[in-house]
C-alpha cells in the first residue's frame, strides 16, 4: 500500500512528514495507520494545483 507520512518517525520503517512511500508489511501498516502517523494514498487521484496567473 502506498502511504503518506503525516508526521516524521523512525524505526524499522522510517519516513519524514509529507513523504510518500510503498509499504507492504501488514503489521507495520496496521501500527502506523492506527497511530495516525500515515494515511493511505489512493492511486488514480489527480493532484490539483492552483494556477495563480
Amino acid at each position: 500500500m502506498k502511504v503518506k507520512a503525516l508526521v516524521s518517525f523512525a524505526g524499522a520503517f522510517s519516513m519524514h512528514k509529507g513523504e510518500v512511500k510503498e509499504c507492504n508489511d501488514k503489521y507495520i501498516l496496521d501500527d502506523l495507520l492506527s497511530c495516525g502517523y500515515v494515511e493511505e494514498v489512493k492511486t488514480g487521484e489527480k493532484k490539483v494545483e492552483a494556477n495563480e496567473d
